[in-house]
């Protein structure tokens, strides 16, 4: 069991690890009360910033109000799901845990920076995402919570995954500076949890490695054809990221 203390309130809640999960869903049960359940690999200060962003919401589950030092505010769409009997359409259950729930200012990271998100509803015919100092989407006024939820995570994994190419390049560029045998390019694809593996002789890279520093994705590349450990005087403060988060993007 774990404590948050917030104000002169305190959460108790438990972590349950599920290995192949990708998303986080926080939710208040009757008999177990606060439940987190995360991917493996994430660590505990992963958990408790989930929990203290999520503060207000919880405790209004728990308590039945508001907290007394908040001023009541209109309920936001949380990703957080109270659970339900299993008699109660399952199969509704089952769904939500598995689509994530995108609100204003939810942050995300990028090359090892936090920026947070902008949703824009619009007369639009088609969403879009752009990206100045923060990631703005731009959405359908017609578009539903699950669209909404749907159309912004595939909006994500599109952005990132188009600015892959370029900067795991620049990154390599940096590795070829300090390893004469570095390859000369390298690609990317879904690769799950794995940072990066080698195919045909070519050096594979998980798109969601763009969440790190380039410090880092560079350590990720150079490991991949030679001690990387000995290649960089910071290499503790280059892995150091990989200790501490995962690859869950979103």
């Amino acid at each position: 069991m774990y404590t948050y203390q917030t104000g002169n309130q305190t959460i108790d809640y438990k972590i349950e690890v599920v290995p192949n999960r990708t998303d986080i869903t926080v939710q208040i049960c009757d008999k177990e009360g606060v439940k987190v359940i995360i991917p493996r690999g994430l660590n505990e200060n992963n958990v408790r910033s989930i929990i203290a962003r999520k503060a207000t919401w919880i405790l209004k589950q728990l308590n039945g109000s508001q907290p007394a030092e908040e001023k009541p505010a209109a309920p936001k769409k949380e990703a957080v799901k109270k659970e339900t009997a299993k008699k109660e359409a399952p199969k509704a259950a089952a769904s939500a845990a598995k689509t994530g729930s995108f609100e204003e200012g939810d942050k995300f990271p990028y090359l090892g920076r936090q920026y947070r998100l902008n949703i824009v509803r619009g007369d639009v015919a088609k969403a879009e995402m752009t990206f100045r100092a923060k990631f703005i989407a731009t959405v359908p006024e017609s578009w539903n919570e699950q669209q909404t939820n749907e159309g912004i995570g595939q909006l994500l994994t599109e952005w990132y995954q188009g600015r892959a190419g370029e900067k795991f390049q620049e990154a390599l560029k940096s590795v070829k500076k300090a390893a004469d045998n570095a390859p000369e390019s390298v690609k990317w694809d879904e690769l799950g949890e794995e940072y990066a593996t080698t195919q045909d002789n070519t050096i594979v890279l998980n798109w969601r490695l763009l969440t790190a520093p380039l410090a880092t994705i560079e350590y990720v590349i150079a490991s991949q054809f030679t001690n990387a450990d000995e290649l960089f005087e910071d290499t503790a403060e280059r892995k150091q990221w990989l200790s501490d988060n995962t690859l869950n993007a979103f």
